[in-house]
């Protein structure tokens, strides 16, 4: 089945960001009962990294979503003469 762009950005957000967030309680979980510092540093840098992965998917949204009112303006505005 053939889907637009803007379905498979959707999609693939949720099923990136679904396990993301499973990841980062875990890490949450594991932080809380350690105290060793390496371990917790681990932790903070696996965190940080997914915090990254997060962040890249929402810049790809945000430009599939710009690219899309950019395509929308155009239609819109009045023509004026030069």
């Amino acid at each position: 089945m053939a889907q637009t762009k803007r379905e498979l950005v959707r999609e693939l957000n949720h099923e990136i960001h679904s396990p993301l967030a499973a990841i980062r309680n875990a890490l949450y979980l594991a932080a809380v009962r350690s105290s060793d510092p390496a371990t917790l540093r681990y932790l903070e840098l696996a965190d940080a990294e997914i915090s990254r992965i997060a962040g890249v998917l929402r810049k790809a949204n945000q430009t599939h979503e710009n690219k899309r009112v950019h395509l929308l303006v155009p239609s819109i505005l009045p023509v004026t003469a030069a």
